[in-house]
């Protein structure tokens, strides 16, 4: 879905770990990551992110029923979450709204 916007650029990871190698390599703008996945799941991956990159803003994934975990990752760190009932109406606008909200920050 967001690959589809030509003024986001995309990259993939297969799991958390991957995820932070690949942050590791290239610094993103963003994470948009599930809240399950092996080896490291979303919530790991939020903690681990903000220890590491704390300027790097998480945009969660939940499943329908998951909504405590996601005001877990919440608390943790996540700059926002989407459920994936949702996903095709809210992530674009969501990923604008939090870049919107952490571009600000960091001029702050």
């Amino acid at each position: 879905m967001l690959s589809r916007n030509p003024s986001i650029e995309v990259c993939y990871a297969e799991n958390g770990n991957e995820t932070l190698d690949v942050i590791d390599f290239r610094l993103p703008d963003l994470v948009v990551t599930d809240l399950q996945m092996p080896e490291l799941d979303g919530l790991g991956l939020v903690t681990a992110t903000g220890e590491k990159y704390p300027d790097v803003p998480v945009v969660l994934m939940t499943a329908h029923g998951s909504e405590n975990v996601a005001a877990q990752a919440l608390a943790n760190g996540a700059a926002s979450f989407v459920p994936k009932s949702d996903l095709a109406n809210n992530l674009l606008e969501t990923v604008v709204q939090v870049l919107v909200v952490a571009e600000s920050d960091s001029r702050y």
